[in-house]
């Protein structure tokens, strides 16, 4: 820091300011912010910095206010120069409306109710608070979802992540905009949350994903265990199914083991990767040998390229049954009530299924189907404490 913190009436500083060269005006304006931060509120000094700065500031191109901005946003004591900024708009204004720790809260809450460059601008504070979070993700425009998204500092809670996922899916959906979704799964720590856009993902995020719920289910007591060999029936009847090349029925039982619609179960069984299957069947406690034959059955229906194998390499390590349980939860969302779910229909004349249950062939849920269904509910509501995971 120079002795005479002041830049007024130093020749040389005076030059720079005048100069038609936008980095000299740069240096002079950086020289003026240190200027700003280091004088007491109310020095005369200060305040003939304060006005030189503002002089500076109309003549300034917006990545020089923009820097300004920057510089002075960590520290309170310069709300009268970063007021300044504001008041001249444009860029340099959303960089304050963004870093200034000194802004109000009532002034950020207003900005997140404003234009969308406001409210992105806002969405990349570090001060975010429950509140001000609903705001934002609730807003129509997918660029502030994505800058809360990539804020990093933003505590995102399990609801609001949530419906930024399912936001995200239908925007990939409706226009093949992957921004959001990506933002979301970029977050890290990685969460159980991320598990909504599982189909979404590559294999680097889907590792991250399971490897989550293995940790959130460390040193806990499996609050399921093996149903009294319910899962194992399960899952001797998915093997049946795969091998016979039944998969009409295997998605089936793939979706009344879940509580999900048929749809998911259509999907999770056809994802090319294997990774949502394998999570699917380490759930349901099927053996690995079980689990192999399945995937390898998947895979010479779809050509015999064997990539569903390689998914077991891939998760193995994170593959419990509880963390399995703990992603396919977060996968389907929660298990759905027997009275909103939509099952398929089938030729009422075609033979019934000998492996599958007289009450599970006319639509009505077995028993043993709604305890798997409790179970997984159960598995999603025990993890407790952060709901983060």
């Amino acid at each position: 820091m120079i002795s005479d913190p002041s830049p007024i009436g130093l020749p040389f500083l005076d030059t720079l300011a005048a100069s038609a060269s936008p980095a000299d005006r740069h240096l002079w304006l950086r020289i003026a912010a240190d200027c700003l931060i280091a004088l007491p509120a109310g020095a005369p000094r200060r305040q003939a910095a304060l006005a030189a700065a503002q002089s500076a500031l109309t003549e300034a191109d917006e990545a020089t206010r923009s820097a300004f901005a920057r510089r002075l946003a960590p520290y309170p004591a310069a709300a009268d120069a970063l007021a300044a900024v504001a008041a001249l708009g444009g860029e340099a204004a959303l960089v304050a409306l963004a870093e200034a720790v000194t802004l109000p809260r009532e002034r950020i809450a207003a900005a997140a109710e404003g234009d969308a460059a406001q409210a992105r601008a806002v969405a990349r504070r570090a001060d975010l608070d429950g509140a001000l979070i609903a705001r934002l993700s609730e807003r129509e425009e997918i660029e502030v979802g994505i800058a809360l998204a990539q804020n990093r500092r933003a505590p995102i809670d399990a609801s609001r992540f949530a419906a930024l996922a399912r936001r995200a899916k239908a925007r990939m959906a409706e226009a093949g905009d992957r921004r959001l979704a990506d933002a979301l799964l970029e977050r890290m720590p990685a969460t159980i949350e991320q598990a909504a856009l599982f189909f979404e993902a590559g294999p680097v995020h889907r590792g991250r994903i399971v490897a989550a719920a293995q940790r959130a289910t460390l040193g806990r007591r499996d609050p399921v265990g093996p149903d009294g060999g319910e899962f194992a029936r399960v899952a001797a009847r998915l093997e049946r199914d795969a091998m016979a090349g039944e998969w009409a029925h295997f998605e089936v039982e793939l979706a009344d083991a879940f509580g999900c619609d048929a749809a998911l179960a259509a999907r999770i069984a056809g994802d090319v990767s294997g990774e949502p299957l394998a999570v699917a069947l380490a759930a349901l406690y099927a053996p690995n040998d079980a689990t192999v034959r399945i995937l390898a059955a998947r895979d010479l229906l779809d050509g015999g390229q064997y990539r569903r194998i390689a998914a077991l390499a891939r998760l193995k390590d994170a593959l419990s049954p509880a963390a399995a349980r703990l992603t396919m939860a977060a996968m389907i969302g929660a298990p759905q009530p027997v009275q909103a779910r939509r099952r398929p229909q089938y030729d009422p004349t075609a033979a019934a299924t000998p492996s599958r249950p007289a009450a599970a062939r006319s639509g009505e849920p077995t028993p043993a189907a709604m305890r798997r269904r409790r179970a997984f509910a159960l598995a999603a509501g025990a993890r407790g404490g952060d709901p983060r995971g």
